[in-house]
């Protein structure tokens, strides 16, 4: 699995960002184990903007990140304390657009399977783990009916223990399954429940 990510990531050219729009990074970090996890985190009440819902580690770009990379390393290190020297950068998969109109990119990580987290910072209330071949299954909580001019689609929500991932971050997560293991996730359709 691993190595179909690593070729698949390597090889796509994501959508660039946004111009016009704020622009803003995440990280899709993937354990190198042989059941490999993506790493999320549930942001802390105490931040201003998605209070209490399940994000990957990431944040606004500043000028002196010089380029989204590396916000979304430096955000990640911030919030989770991930030591970046041993994420192996893959590439990105397609940016997205907030509710809050910005650009987001999301870039994805190779990190070791053991790799230490911490979950005490002011953003951030705890990371977790969640297996690939659980979010493969396309297994949804529940369907969010968007309707975007007229074109309707579903986006899934997964739980995963007390942890419901929806919304950008589950369009993200699908868009990767999608790019780095061909799962074949129709938005189009209400998926499985």
């Amino acid at each position: 699995m691993l190595e179909n990510i690593r070729e698949k990531i390597s090889a796509y050219t994501g959508t660039p960002p946004i111009e016009e729009l704020k622009k803003a990074a995440v990280l899709i970090a993937v354990t190198d184990g042989s059941e490999p996890e993506l790493i999320y985190t549930l942001r802390s009440n105490k931040v201003g903007t998605h209070g209490g819902e399940v994000s990957f580690p990431g944040g606004m770009y500043e000028e002196e990140d010089g380029d989204l990379k590396f916000t979304a390393l430096r955000e990640s290190e911030e919030e989770t304390g991930l030591d970046i020297s041993k994420v192996d950068l893959l590439g990105s998969t397609d940016t997205v657009v907030s509710r809050f109109n910005i650009s987001v990119t999301p870039y994805v990580g190779i990190v070791p399977n053991d790799i230490k987290l911490n979950n005490n910072s002011d953003e951030i209330e705890a990371c977790f783990r969640v297996p690939v071949k659980f979010l493969m299954e396309d297994k949804r909580f529940r369907n969010d009916e968007i309707n975007r001019n007229g074109d309707i689609f579903f986006m899934p929500a997964y739980k995963y223990d007390s942890y419901i991932i929806w919304g950008l971050t589950a369009m993200m997560t699908v868009d990767f399954l999608n790019i780095a293991l061909d799962a074949n996730i129709d938005l189009k359709t209400k998926g499985k429940s």
